[in-house]
């Protein structure tokens, strides 16, 4: 005889597993541990979710969505620069207050099948960027090609939080990081 499938036991399983993430990383989930959290078996989880992998993409998706509320929350009829400063800005505030879902969306691997069945949801913020680049483009305001620009973009941003989250970016003269990161912010914001 089976047992019926317990309808809430997805969502608690994905709780628990973001729970680990937040505190402790993504690395941090372990199936078994995992398991004891939520009050069943490992095989219990396996019956919802195949793989440590499948979970931690569902999380990936949900990290992801988190940003891209903060991103859709930008206003739409601000000046497209003012438009991307201010996405700079939303994106470096969302990876400070959620360390470890924005390393879960940006570090953690990702089988390329993923990759492209979540495209609009992972990428929502970098085409939300290109959008407003080629909004400067048509009126021949932009240096570049827009969809190179909003790559560029990234990257910049994404290194910056990313040294900063590490500690690997010291305070240059003197500089809070507070002045670091907005100092940061005027270059990105030029270099638009």
């Amino acid at each position: 005889m089976t047992r019926a499938a317990n309808r809430d036991l997805p969502a608690r399983i994905l709780a628990e597993a973001e729970k680990v993430v937040v505190t402790s990383g993504y690395q941090g989930i372990n199936m078994r541990r995992l398991a004891s959290q939520v009050g069943v078996t490992a095989t219990a989880i396996y019956h919802y979710y195949e793989s440590k992998d499948a979970i931690l993409r569902k999380l990936r998706v949900k990290a992801a969505e988190m940003l891209n509320d903060r991103i859709r929350g930008i206003d739409s009829r601000l000046p497209p620069g003012d438009f991307l400063v201010e996405l700079g800005r939303q994106y470096l505030a969302y990876a400070q207050e959620n360390p470890n879902m924005y390393r879960l969306l940006f570090e953690a691997p990702v089988d390329e099948r993923a990759e492209n069945e979540d495209h609009t949801v992972l990428y929502f913020t970098y085409l939300a960027a290109r959008g407003a680049l080629e909004k400067i483009a048509k009126p021949g305001k932009g240096a570049g090609e827009p969809r190179y620009e909003a790559m560029m973009g990234w990257i910049m941003l994404h290194g910056f939080r990313s040294l900063m989250m590490s500690g690997l970016l010291p305070p240059a003269e003197g500089m809070s990081r507070e002045t670091l990161r907005e100092l940061f912010m005027s270059y990105y914001a030029h270099g638009q």
